[in-house]
Parts: structure tokens; sequence; C-alpha cells
């Protein structure tokens, strides 16, 4: 069984708390503590799946503690939450705490985050990844304008300005990003000429995921990839992305989910240009193998290798504090059964936007996957199918 921390020092908060996850007793033992230092003493007394904790406490604050658990039990689950009075703790979380809710805590909601996470950071904490990443000679560190313009983005006073100038900086960058707010994927009017209207139109997030991606596929610029090419998977990432968007804005998604989406599916397969450029050999035995045995490649990453480009991504964005919401579409994104979400996410919209975005280039093994029939069935989503589909060809 696993096991919950619930951290509040109000005595009146506890016993609602305690009646309401009343309900996921039988599946998590829950503990709660009154306050940061109390629930300190109780992590140290045995391992626990998860830790969630108000942000307003005296003595020690959630920042506080979540700062010490992050430090001391890195591969705990992080939760935060608080009330109407706690809104700018959300910035200050960020990093801190893999999801951030508000009160009062709604008990499906809650529990569907500690599943979805405990799942994903088992995915990411396999041997089998450990292995192989291991074995990679060059894994690519944070890119330091991804660092520089997430640092800016989570400040108080953001601005437009700001990230524009951080992104003109880069030449290559403002040539990427002007080439793709001109192209057909995002469809305005008017031709776009400088950084600074670039962001505005395309907002930060869209900007956090091209920059991000644009600097990861520059690091294995002019790696020997035989039968590889870069520029294909990253024109399948954008038009992932770009359907993803698109099917998570059919749903009438909150805007921060729409950006999940577009941000996961440019992003969804960065582990196989991270596998082709480190395992030349490897990769080959494995494209081989896909087609020999008529299996998706996924299948046969995991037969080659013991883990997939979808593991291995997701484990590599994670590190680098890429939002869980976008680490777990990109973990999951060819078997989104194994998530335990049981609601649409940014993992829906790619998973289908993958499967549709393939099947419209000729010889690939997308015709050998079909959507996920037990998630779809599980997620309420089944119907949904055909019409996101219709909407991604039309777009």
């Amino acid at each position: 069984m696993r096991k919950v921390l619930i951290v509040d020092d109000a005595p009146e908060v506890r016993r609602m708390l305690e009646r309401t996850l009343s309900p996921l007793a039988s599946e998590w033992e829950i503990v709660l503590a009154d306050g940061a230092r109390a629930a300190l003493e109780r992590l140290e007394q045995g391992p626990y799946d998860v830790v969630a904790s108000d942000m307003v406490m005296p003595e020690m604050d959630g920042v506080q503690l979540l700062s010490q658990v992050k430090a001391r039990y890195p591969g705990m689950v992080r939760i935060a939450f608080s009330g109407q009075s706690a809104k700018g703790y959300g910035v200050q979380t960020a990093g801190l705490a893999h999801q951030f809710l508000e009160k009062p805590l709604d008990v499906r909601k809650l529990h569907s985050i500690m599943a979805r996470s405990c799942a994903l950071h088992e995915s990411l904490a396999d041997d089998r990844l450990r292995r192989v990443l291991v074995g990679l000679p060059r894994l690519p560190s944070v890119p330091a304008v991804y660092q520089e313009l997430m640092q800016e983005i989570h400040s108080r006073d953001v601005s437009l300005k700001k990230i524009a100038r951080i992104i003109s900086r880069d030449l290559a960058m403002v040539t990427k990003i002007l080439q793709l707010v001109n192209s057909a994927f995002f469809g305005f009017r008017t031709t776009v000429s400088n950084p600074e209207q670039a962001v505005a139109l395309l907002g930060s997030d869209a900007i956090k995921a091209l920059v991000l991606t644009t600097e990861v596929f520059s690091a294995y610029e002019g790696a020997a990839l035989p039968g590889f090419s870069i520029e294909e998977l990253w024109q399948h990432g954008l038009a992932v992305g770009t359907a993803a968007r698109t099917i998570a804005k059919s749903e009438q998604a909150p805007q921060s989910l729409v950006d999940d989406a577009f941000t996961a599916g440019m992003l969804h397969d960065v582990g196989r240009l991270v596998l082709a450029a480190n395992q030349a050999h490897e990769y080959r035995r494995m494209i081989a193998l896909g087609d020999d045995r008529r299996m998706p490649g996924w299948q046969a990453e995991r037969d080659v290798f013991g883990t997939t480009h979808a593991e291995l991504g997701a484990h590599l964005l994670s590190l680098w504090g890429v939002a869980e919401t976008v680490v777990e579409a990109v973990a999951f994104h060819h078997r989104p059964e194994a998530s335990g979400t049981d609601e649409f996410t940014a993992l829906a919209a790619v998973h289908v936007a993958d499967i549709w975005e393939r099947r419209q280039r000729p010889q690939n093994d997308a015709a050998l996957e079909e959507p996920d029939a037990e998630f779809l069935r599980k997620t309420g989503l089944s119907s949904r199918v055909a019409a996101w589909m219709e909407m991604c060809a039309s777009a």
C-alpha cells in the first residue's frame, strides 16, 4: 500500500482532511502531520511515496518544508496546496512541487495526481532506464538560454520585452523562431519580423517549448546518424505539438493544458534523438528488428535497450525541471494506460496526435498502432478520437 503524508498546522483543517480523504484509505495509508517540523520527524521514521503540504504555516512554511524534502528525499512526490490567501506561492513552488492544488482539496483530483505522479516516478526510476543512461557518453545538459528564460517567466515582473531580449542574444534561436512563427503551422496572416512580435503572438509557453526543442536539437547537429533525419524528427515534433494543441482546444481545456499539450508534442520524441546520437549501432539494430518483426519502434527499443525513447526523454526533461504534466505526456505517449490518469490531460492529446501524424507519412510504424482503447474507455474519451483526427487533418 502506498503512503502519503498530509501536512497542515490547523487542527480543524486536519480533522476535515481526515474525513475528506477517508475514501482513499483502501489504496493509501494516510498520515497527518501538524506542521513542517512534525512532518520532517515523520519522514525520518519511514518511507513515504507522497508528501502534500499546506503553504502557509508558522515557524517553517511549505516552501521551506518542500525544499528540505526535495534535498533529503528527491524521489518523493511533492504536492503543494493553499487557500485563497496564498496565491503567490504558485510561483515560489515552481521547481519544488510536482503539483499545486487549491483548497478546499478535491479528493478525486488529489487521488488522480497522487496515482499519476507515483506511476511517473516509478517509470523514471526503472533500473533498465538507469543502465541505458549510464552507458550514454553524451547527455545534453539543460540549455543556458532555457534556464534564463524560465527565471524570467517565473519572476514577479515578467515581461514579453525581457523574454524577447533574452532570445535575441542567440542569432540561431531568433532565426528558428521567426522561421517557425511565419510557417503554416501557426497560420498568422501577417509576416512576423522581430522577436518581440513573435513572443507576443506565440505566448511564453510556446516560446519555452520552441527554445528548449531548438537547443536540444542543436546539441546533436552534425552527429553521424545513418538513416536518421534530425530535420524530420523536428518537423514531426512540431506537427504533433500543433495537433495536440488543436485537440486540447477542442476539449475547451484551460490554457495551461493547451500549452502543455503543445510543449509535450514538440518534445515527445526527444529521447529518440538521444538514443540515435549516442547508440548509433544499437539504434540501427533496433530499426532492423522492428522491420523484421513488424512491431512498433518503441517496442523494438524495449527489446534492444531495455527501455524506450519515451522514458529516456521524460527522464531528461524531468532533470531539466520541465513541468510534470509535460513529462507525464512524454513518458507515456505510447502507453497512456500505464499513467494511472482517468481524465483528459496533455497525455491524451499527444497520444492521439502522434498516431495521427505518423499515419500521414509513408513507411512508418503508425499502421501497427491504434489509440489505447482501454485508456480511452477509462477516461471516457473513446467517442472523441474520430473527431480529433478529423480536426487535425483540417487544421
